[in-house]
């Protein structure tokens, strides 16, 4: 029909947590979609009214068990689909455990809960593809203020 547009909906916020432990490992959440698996850092949707760091604080316990204070803002990204039906903004902060006990959180697209060995990320496809920029991280080479990363649409 001439004229008429497609619904738009405003982008998604999601706040992704980078918690590194002090033996080289990173903490991640497995995400289960029917039959397919695949770990992302932990986060999630921000919700009406709270902060960043709320949302990461929120999140960490829903999925984790793990209480965290928030140490920096590193990164931010977007993934923008070719067709502009879906846009996320990503926000990802860096943060350090500060009580709790690790357990998976008990969304049904949750499937485990694990530290990770850094180096694992060369292999290991993580959603969003932020895998290079951890092992830099991990390895002493924090981004000066916050690093855009572009557009990560998978």
């Amino acid at each position: 029909m001439p004229g008429r547009r497609r619904k738009q909906s405003l982008p998604t916020t999601r706040v992704s947590v980078v918690v590194l432990d002090d033996e080289g490992n990173i903490l991640l959440v497995r995400h289960r979609k029917g039959k397919k698996r695949h770990w992302v850092l932990p986060g999630g949707r921000l919700e009406h009214g709270e902060s960043f760091e709320e949302c990461a604080r929120r999140e960490m316990v829903e999925e984790t068990g793990l209480e965290v204070k928030i140490d920096r803002f590193l990164y931010i990204s977007e993934a923008l689909a070719p067709d502009r039906s879906r846009h996320i903004v990503n926000i990802f902060v860096k943060a350090t455990v500060i009580g709790g006990l690790l357990k998976c959180g008990e969304e049904k697209v949750l499937d485990a809960v694990d530290y990770i060995p850094v180096a694992k990320l060369e292999t290991l496809k993580l959603f969003p593809p932020v895998g290079k920029q951890i092992i830099e991280l991990a390895r002493g080479a924090e981004p000066r203020g916050i690093k855009y990363l572009g557009n990560l649409w998978m």
